[in-house]
């Protein structure tokens, strides 16, 4: 356990640095449910042997549509400016603020004023924040009738002129790069990823209704045993198969062994598993984590290989709690991180637990808002960080 970093030394890597940010589910929490247990039951489901194919479709509709009703749904209300939805909604807007500031003041006449956004999220929080605030979004689509998603536009720098003196300036850019897909991505008949604003095929699956006689119910309980048990005797609906079917049509990569049911989403995942990798490895980069677990293998293999092999590279785990700081530091190993680049910020420890937890509200409270405040430093909060 070492000192708490100073908020003048973090202020100083951003100056000095390729800014990357990688957002996990826990930074759109309580409105959305992460998937908990879920992942688990359906790889335990694919694995199943003694399971027949109907029953498997029972199960495996059941915890689909427990998902999509607790998370995917959810975003059609985001869209209509749910009141549960607002409070996170702001949460964004003013991390989003606080990053615009940080690069607009930046006084790196080397650095560009483009900041990468990873996150594995599918939800709409981002899009609509970024939209409410009216910063530069760099979201991989281009077309204005017809958004279509390219990853070469990821590559791309705005600047604005001005009316006057004809001076240039770079404008501040947020490139948002969504790793799992995404609920706005839909596929058009001409194979392509289009924009799909209004959700539409949201709310087609959405109208799939499948009766609660068809489903089993699924809880913070729930075991596949539990459920291989409830399955017995179940008739398989044709609702069911409806459902399955709209449901594996949305373009995001589903918590199953068999993640893509589509080609294109499957190239596009790893080009941008590609992406990432290559904006870790460059000199001098910073990368802050929030609300992600390191559960997905991918991203925690790519993430500690970029870490030992750019000793330039600083890694900020900002985790939610002091317990699960220590789960992802098991996950990346004692022994395997050389460069001592990764850091673990989490929140103190009192008698009865931790004083405070890292939701985004804290986050941007307690760090990227009061980045230039002279005075301020992490420990204020009363943080404790630990180096790899």
């Amino acid at each position: 356990m070492t000192a708490a970093p100073t908020l003048t030394k973090v202020k100083d890597v951003i100056q000095d640095c390729n800014l990357n940010f990688l957002i996990g589910s826990g930074l759109s929490a309580p409105y959305l449910h992460t998937l908990g247990s879920i992942e688990n039951l359906l790889t335990s489901l694919d694995d199943d042997v003694h399971l027949d194919n109907e029953k498997k479709a029972i199960i495996k509709c059941s915890l689909y549509k427990h998902y999509f009703d607790v998370v995917m749904a959810r975003n059609l209300e985001i869209l209509s400016s749910d009141d549960g939805a607002k409070n996170v909604l702001e949460g964004y807007k003013d991390f989003l603020t606080s990053l615009n500031t940080i690069l607009l003041r930046r006084k790196s006449s080397i650095l560009g004023k483009g900041v990468n956004i990873f996150t594995t999220n599918i939800d709409i929080f981002l899009e609509v924040a970024l939209e409410e605030v009216g910063l530069e979004c760099n979201d991989g689509f281009n077309g204005r009738f017809k958004p279509s998603f390219s990853l070469s536009n990821f590559n791309n720098s705005r600047y604005k002129r001005s009316l006057h003196f004809d001076n240039i300036s770079e404008l501040p850019v947020f490139n948002l790069l969504k790793l799992h897909g995404s609920l706005t991505w839909k596929l058009d008949r001409a194979n392509k990823i289009v924009f799909s604003p209004e959700l539409n095929h949201v709310k087609e699956v959405k109208d799939s209704l499948v009766p609660g006689s068809a489903l089993l119910e699924i809880n913070a309980e729930t075991t596949l045993p539990k459920l291989a048990t409830a399955v017995t005797g179940m008739p398989l609906d044709n609702s069911v198969l409806t459902f399955l079917d709209a449901y594996e049509k949305l373009l995001v990569v589903n918590p199953t062994k068999e993640k893509f049911k589509s080609t294109l989403l499957n190239y596009t995942h790893y080009e941008l598993l590609r992406i990432y990798s290559n904006e870790l490895e460059k000199d001098n980069s910073v990368l802050f984590v929030m609300g992600f677990s390191f559960a997905d293998q991918h991203i925690r293999e790519i993430t500690l290989r970029a870490a030992n092999s750019n000793p330039t590279l600083l890694i900020y785990v900002i985790a939610h709690t002091s317990t699960s700081a220590t789960q992802i530091r098991a996950l990346f190993g004692t022994n395997t991180i050389k460069n001592a680049n990764i850091t673990f910020v989490a929140p103190t420890r009192g008698e009865e637990g931790d004083n405070f937890a890292y939701d985004l509200a804290t986050i941007n409270r307690e760090i990227f808002g009061k980045l230039f405040s002279e005075e301020a430093v992490v420990q204020s909060a009363g943080v404790e960080d630990q180096e790899s």
